[in-house]
């Protein structure tokens, strides 16, 4: 009886490794490492100063962070640890983008491991808009 148990507990162990494994580190391995939350490039031959603020569906603040942009900068924020495995938080997120406190835009998705909120300062296909937002999902 008492093998029973035990061969029935290692088998019950296993299963969920695997069942583990086929959800998150085999996604992991086919696509690779989880993007950035978000990234922003400069394409402006100017500094900027750029609040980025990220609240959940319930409005509580996720992030509340300045960056100072210089000329042709790029920077990229990480992502939480609650955001790196599929399936784990699954709501809607807004993002707020304040540029040098007069422009403000607005964008909302739902964070997962492999897509990532792309912020273009004075891009050349913004059309007049000094921030264009978009989405980009390997």
């Amino acid at each position: 009886m008492r093998s029973f148990r035990r061969s029935l507990m290692l088998g019950i162990s296993l299963l969920l490794l695997v069942l583990m494994s086929l959800f998150v580190v085999v996604p992991y391995l086919i696509v690779g490492p989880p993007t950035p939350l978000f990234s922003v490039r400069n394409h402006d031959v100017g500094v900027h100063e750029l609040r980025v603020e990220i609240h959940d569906s319930k409005n509580n603040s996720v992030l509340d962070k300045t960056y100072e942009l210089s000329a042709g900068e790029e920077v990229y924020h990480p992502k939480p640890f609650r955001f790196l495995i599929p399936g784990f938080e699954m709501a809607d997120y807004t993002f707020k983008f304040t540029l040098d406190n007069r422009f403000t835009e607005t964008y909302s998705t739902n964070i997962q491991p492999w897509n990532t909120v792309e912020v273009e300062l004075y891009s050349d296909y913004a059309e007049g808009r000094p921030i264009f937002i978009g989405e980009i999902t390997v």
